[in-house]
């Protein structure tokens, strides 16, 4: 099961997760681990083991920061440079708890205020919220 607080963080995580599926199994990785000798199942445990080792760096370092980028500019309609997105990430994640912080009151605002509607509710959001791997 894949946890997901918006939708561009369900679509990122589902389509990074494909692409990262796609290219081990392009790369015939089972395949080749079982050609030098490694069992079935040990090879696709693997498999496996190496699909989140790419993938969770993946999206926790890029990714998820692009998630944020498009929820701040395309949902709630603040304009947030990448290294702002960045930071927002961490509201707009699940936490450990599988809370999130839609912000959706941001859109009520004049367009100029919502930027800073957005970083002044990080600041007051951050000490309280932990941080989820995944």
């Amino acid at each position: 099961m894949i946890f997901f607080s918006h939708i561009w963080d369900g679509v990122l995580k589902l389509a990074s997760l494909f692409a990262v599926v796609m290219l081990l199994m392009t790369l015939h990785i089972e395949d080749r681990l079982e050609s030098m000798g490694v069992s079935s199942s040990t090879a696709t445990f693997v498999v496996v083991v190496l699909l989140m080792a790419i993938w969770i760096p993946l999206y926790r370092q890029g990714l998820s920061t692009l998630a944020a980028w498009l929820y701040a500019n395309v949902n709630l309609g603040a304009r947030v440079s990448f290294s702002e997105a960045r930071q927002l990430a961490r509201i707009f994640q699940l936490d450990l708890s599988l809370k999130w912080v839609p912000l959706k009151e941001v859109r009520r605002l004049p367009r100029p205020q919502r930027r800073d509607a957005l970083l002044s509710a990080l600041t007051g959001l951050m000490p309280h919220r932990k941080a989820m791997l995944i």
